[in-house]
């Protein structure tokens, strides 16, 4: 099956520790690693995002999947196993403390989970590497902001 790996790291002027905080919202990764809109979060009792569904669009059409926890090192990385009926793999971000704030980087490593999907493969990731680096500059840009 094929599988391709990109990534993309912008500079948030929010802290680590803010910048940690709104991972564990929802919200937070809905636009980044092909996540259109999170639904049905599960959130463990100190707050923390333990897993979610999500919708994606995808030419077009809407498909559901969903992201289940992959990795998780407190303060630094958040991944996901992402699983849907067209695509797999894994979507996380990592933090570092810069000069400037915190460099937020975001790799999605994305495969086939299909022959079907395997036809449309280079499009899907296409759209997707094209549009995570704009994401993720909003993403870094907006850490500081968000409630």
């Amino acid at each position: 099956m094929p599988k391709e790996t990109f990534s993309h790291s912008a500079i948030s002027k929010a802290t680590r520790d803010q910048a940690w905080g709104a991972l564990d919202r929802p919200t937070t990764w809905e636009g980044i690693g092909g996540v259109d809109r999170v639904v049905d979060p599960i959130i463990d009792e100190h707050g923390g995002l333990r897993g979610f569904s999500f919708e994606t669009m995808i030419g077009g059409r809407p498909y559901r999947g969903t992201a289940t926890p992959h990795q998780r090192v407190e303060g630094s990385t958040m991944s996901w196993v992402i699983d849907s009926s067209e695509v797999r793999g894994v979507t996380g971000v990592d933090l570092h403390d810069v000069e400037e704030g915190t460099l937020v980087t975001v790799t999605i490593e994305v495969e086939t989970a299909g022959v079907l999907s395997a036809l449309f493969f280079p499009v899907i990731v296409t759209a997707m590497r094209n549009a995570l680096p704009e994401a993720v500059e909003e993403f870094a840009a907006g850490l500081g902001s968000r409630p």
